[in-house]
């Protein structure tokens, strides 16, 4: 039986044998059959050259510094690369507690001995190479004594250079490096090797603990609040040293000190995150108990957690005076109540929730039945994850995370009330990835969507809408959501008296790209699949199994029946038999408007092409509602170009979605919107950018990063760890280092000897990770052929037969629509089952948010990514139920992948800390160049039912359209108030052109037509594909984008005018 300690030793003995295979030694009498060179690639010093050493910064570092905003480096930089001939390290002591350090050097050579050859032996060269470690002895340094100091080893061939700075209030601050000085050997290859030294190493040590902490000789808050937050959580996080040329590994910490006794450098550092768990209540939060137990017991059960939550709160407050990790500095006071400020209001808000459902019996009754529906599903999902066997029952054991059925509390108030107070909040939903926040928007779907029908069953239309960024969650999130849906299916037909007789159902709504925009489109496509053929754009098959039983669809359980499409699953005995409640097709999403509609945001740059969109927002009859919900996930992505251009449209979506009945001033119907994320900062000022709404984040932090009631840092002992490593070469290329990388750890993954097959199944199949394209083209030759080659060498070494054959798959955006169902479905093939599984894939950041394959344990990240969020959230993909490994492969010839290297340990201790703010400007004169016609149009025509579908009607004067305007205009002064004006006379200057073009034609169309060819609007895309097109809104056709990813072309550049510096008189 697989154990997790069992996982760990395996994972523990891949790392070995890395370090083995790219740092060495094999064994402390080692001798090599090739040259050292060739044999190790990281912790080598080459000879000296004309190189200085390595200098130490004037300031202690932080992460904040290697942190910051992502920069691409210049080349100009790889022209200073040298191989190294020289590390170190930089510390800081207090000199009242020590007045000198120890330095123990560490370092081995290689020397060619002549071996006789046998002959037909395919051996290049006659010699092997004998090691000798370098005879290590401590070295004192005086702290007192400033200055330079060297000393010499090995004859001089080596060096250990220090170099004490003045003290400032008894601290000094020394850095120590390690130089081999042996001069630049001839071109002989032999000589090269003699000449380096390998397996380097400085060991620094105090005679009691007196290395301080580095990062903490500052005593002044951040003015931005979130860092002064980061500043508090991470105040027990130590710094003890800077690494130069490697990283730095602390040993004999004194937490309560803040001191340490020793630090080291280290080639291939490692460094353990262990996940978060949801906080612990003494309430019980079963599904089966909130589904089926009496009012009073279930509010009973809710005050107990709000207690748990309340009593968490004061002891919090009363901790900051303690002694010890608790404590909390006077310059932190501030902040730190800030935080219990937050908490308190977050517990005034779940005690609302709990009175709301104890005195309306509507809101409870819906409480009850949503509990209901939720415990189906994931019993539901436990049972198809155990590949559905046995009859299926409610007897798995379902529970709340607390912070999930807080979040429902906290957000029933809002969505059962269209006029409540906090219905204009944002309730943003923060959460380290893999800890359940799908569940809990999941729980407030289920909630809303039965509260509607309770109150009106009679009355359809779209209640909810969840949007992501990328395809991958969509596809993955409308399967999970379906299954949410058969079960509030399930329980309607249970109370069809109390729920109507309409079905519940769900809306796939996501580029004309991956499913068909009509039924004609899906007829074509369906022949063409059961004639065997590909269907690359527009493939209505998109479900592979049934979300209730788990049988696999076939191309025959897809039929158009009555103009619609219809999904049947093909096991006679399930409930849905005769059909599941999902909808695929843009013509039944617009014809049927599902309870809920799970798309991207690309898809709403349709409301300015397509009428029908208006059916989503209730406008097409009296008898349809409009949403009363609004999820946004992964938050963090609606940022950039993209996040500006998200703003634009959101304005539409506002005017359709009912606010302009708030402006007019009259009851409230703008939904509610709450979002997730598990990497953000400045959230509030990107939310009130891209939704122009205040905010408000859940859970709110605590003292520390691991605790805030609601979530916890997991013990490693019942919830497996993520270990990271760093590898970094500076003498080879960064290529060569991913082709060793990736071969020691699939050859390790292959002979390591295991209990159990699933112990060895997390880390079989390795996932690489890259940050573009680009680079995950160039290098995959490299992995298809040189890693082959690679593993047919180590597997030679370790004496095995054949070599370790693997097939490299790929998860980018250029894999086709049709195959990406089948490429996740791929990857839940584990070692235990009878298909073989993946060995390699290759992934960019279309992987970073929604691949949730729990059997994935090890990665491999291609030179540090751009932004620490993406980081975060593409290495969270694995080690999401065993312990993971994620192996960090740094591009020496990058200053920033350097500098991540060089603060390993670190950066990862305090990852979250690490993350970089986002922005979003929708008024920015540039966006406004992009989108604001696109946005005007949009929103007129989802609320002008004249214009609907003639755009010549904007010459007939409406009181509906001057309100418009005037609700954009007033929305930029909220949002942005210094572009406020410029988008007034914009909006005047774009609505002038389209009534003038009106004038000028009777017919008027949206988009151009064979009997109308001139038309308001053009496919941006095509209007910029013709070099003598000129991008510009002066006149018709206005070139509008079908999709938001449109907003990466080419900006055209123009000189802003000369102001006037009144300085200068």
């Amino acid at each position: 039986m697989s154990t997790l300690n069992a996982k760990y030793a395996f994972r523990r003995e891949m790392v070995d044998r890395l370090v083995s295979d790219l740092f060495g030694p094999s064994s402390d009498n080692e001798l090599l059959t090739e040259r050292p060179l060739e044999r190790y690639v990281t912790g080598v010093l080459w000879p000296a050259s004309d190189s200085s050493y390595v200098e130490a910064p004037d300031e202690p570092e932080s992460v904040a510094a290697v942190s910051g905003e992502a920069t691409v480096d210049s080349p100009v930089g790889n022209a200073r690369l040298t191989y190294p001939s020289s590390v170190g390290l930089t510390l800081s002591v207090d000199t009242t507690r020590s007045s000198k350090v120890w330095v123990t050097p560490s370092a081995a050579s290689y020397s060619p001995v002549f071996t006789d050859r046998k002959s037909g032996s395919k051996r290049r060269s006659a010699f092997d190479w004998q090691r000798r470690a370098l005879d290590e002895f401590p070295i004192a340094v005086d702290l007192h004594a400033e200055g330079p100091k060297r000393h010499l080893l090995d004859g001089g061939s080596l060096e250990v250079y220090s170099l004490v700075r003045p003290a400032e209030n008894e601290i000094v601050t020394v850095t120590i490096v390690l130089k081999n000085t042996q001069p630049v050997p001839a071109d002989s290859s032999v000589d090269k090797d003699v000449a380096c030294w390998f397996q380097v190493g400085l060991s620094v040590h105090t005679d009691q603990p007196s290395i301080i902490d580095r990062s903490k000789l500052r005593d002044q808050i951040p003015k931005d609040p979130d860092l002064a937050s980061s500043e508090l959580l991470y105040r027990n996080h130590l710094v003890f040293g800077a690494g130069h040329g490697c990283a730095v590994l602390v040993e004999d910490t004194d937490v309560a000190g803040r001191f340490c006794q020793r630090v080291s450098t280290t080639f291939v550092p490692r460094q353990d995150v262990h996940r978060s768990m949801a906080g612990s209540s003494s309430a019980n939060l079963s599904l089966s108990f909130m589904g089926s137990a009496r009012i009073d017991e279930i509010i009973s059960e809710l005050r107990r957690l709000a207690a748990d939550y309340s009593m968490w709160i004061s002891n919090s407050a009363a901790s900051m005076d303690e002694a010890g990790p608790k404590y909390v500095p006077d310059f932190l006071r501030g902040v730190a109540n800030r935080h219990m400020d937050d908490a308190s209001v977050a517990l005034r808000r779940i005690n609302a929730g709990i009175d709301l459902l104890e005195s309306d019996s509507t809101a409870f009754d819906a409480f009850l039945l949503a509990n209901q529906a939720m415990h189906m599903q994931r019993s539901r999902q436990e049972w198809i994850r155990n590949d559905s066997k046995g009859t299926f029952s409610l007897d798995y054991k379902q529970v709340w995370r607390s912070f999930q059925i807080a979040f429902i509390l906290i957000n029933i108030p809002s969505i059962t009330s269209a006029d409540h107070e906090e219905r204009d909040v944002a309730d943003l939903l923060w959460f380290p990835t893999g800890g359940g926040k799908t569940e809990a928007y999941l729980g407030l779907i289920a909630y809303l969507l039965i509260l509607r029908r309770l109150r009106n069953s009679a009355q359809q239309g779209v209640a909810v809408i969840m949007r992501y960024t990328l395809r991958l969650l969509t596809i993955q999130q409308f399967e999970r959501a379906a299954m949410l849906i058969c079960s509030l299916e399930s329980v309607r037909r249970q109370n069809e008296t109390r729920l109507g007789s309409d079905p519940f159902g769900i809306g796939l709504w996501v580029g004309g790209g991956a499913t068909p925009n009509d039924i004609r489109t899906a007829k074509t496509n369906l022949a063409k699949l059961r004639m065997g053929h590909d269907v690359v754009e527009g493939n209505p098959k998109q479900i592979e199994s049934c979300p209730w039983c788990g049988s696999q669809l076939g191309i025959s359980n897809y039929e158009i029946e009555n103009d619609r499409m219809v999904i049947s699953c093909p096991d006679n005995e399930c409930d849905f038999a005769n059909g599941l409640p999902v909808h695929i097709i843009d013509t039944d999403v617009y014809r049927e408007r599902p309870e809920l509609i799970i798309g991207t945001v690309d898809k709403f740059a349709g409301m300015a092409w397509n009428p029908h969109v208006a059916t989503l927002f209730g406008r097409d009859s009296s008898n349809s509602l409009g949403p009363d919900l609004i999820i946004q996930d992964e938050l963090h992505l609606i940022s950039g170009p993209l996040g500006s251009t998200v703003g634009l449209y959101e304005t539409a979506v506002d005017i359709a979605a009912g606010d302009l009945v708030r402006y007019r001033g009259s009851q409230n119907h703008r939904p509610k919107i709450i979002a997730s994320t598990a990497t953000i900062r400045r959230a509030e000022k990107q939310i009130r950018s891209v939704f122009n709404r205040s905010s408000s984040l859940f859970p709110p932090p605590g003292l520390d990063p691991d605790d805030s009631f609601f979530s916890e840092k997991a013990p490693e002992t019942k919830f497996g760890s993520r270990q990271y490593v760093g590898v970094l070469a500076s003498g080879t290329s960064h290529t060569t280092l991913m082709v060793r990388t990736y071969a020691s750890l699939l050859h390790s993954a292959q002979v390591i000897v295991s209990p159990t097959v699933e112990d060895r199944d997390p880390y079989w199949t390795l996932v690489g990770y890259f940050n573009s394209l680009r680079v995950l083209g160039s290098a995959y030759l490299q992995v298809y052929d040189d890693v082959r080659t690679r593993l047919s060498l180590l597997a030679t070494r370790d004496g095995l037969v054949k070599p370790r054959n693997i097939q490299l798959s790929e998860l980018t955006s250029r894999v086709e629509n049709h195959k990406i169902p089948h490429a996740l479905k791929s990857l839940e093939k584990g070692l235990t089952g009878d298909l073989t599984p993946e060995d390699v894939v290759l992934a960019t950041n279309m992987i970073s948010v929604g691949l949730d394959v729990d059997r994935l344990g090890l990665m491999a990240v291609m030179g540090q990514p751009q932004s620490s969020a993406e980081y975060i959230q593409a290495t969270s993909r694995v080690g999401r139920r065993h312990p993971g490994l994620v192996v960090t492969i740094f591009n020496a010839a990058r200053t920033r992948d350097r500098s991540h290297y060089e603060s390993f340990n670190d950066f990862h201790g305090a990852l979250y800390r690490a993350v970089e703010a986002t922005s979003a400007t929708p008024f920015a004169a540039r966006s406004r160049d992009r989108g604001l016609h696109a946005m005007l149009v949009s929103a007129l025509r989802m609320v002008v039912p004249d214009l609907r579908d003639d755009a010549s009607q904007i010459r007939v004067d409406s009181a509906l359209v001057d309100e418009v305007i005037s609700y954009i205009a007033d929305r930029v002064v909220e949002v942005e108030p210094g572009e406020a004006q410029a988008t007034k006379d914009e909006l005047e200057r774009l609505l002038n052109i389209w009534r003038k073009a009106a004038s000028a034609d009777d017919d008027l169309p949206y988009q151009p037509t064979k009997k109308s060819p001139r038309a308001l609007l053009i496919d941006a895309t095509k209007a910029l594909a013709d070099p003598d097109f000129v991008y510009s809104t002066n006149s018709i056709p206005w070139p509008t984008p079908r999709s938001m990813r449109d907003v990466d072309a080419e900006t055209q550049l123009r000189p802003a005018p000369m102001r006037k510096d009144s300085s200068l008189g």
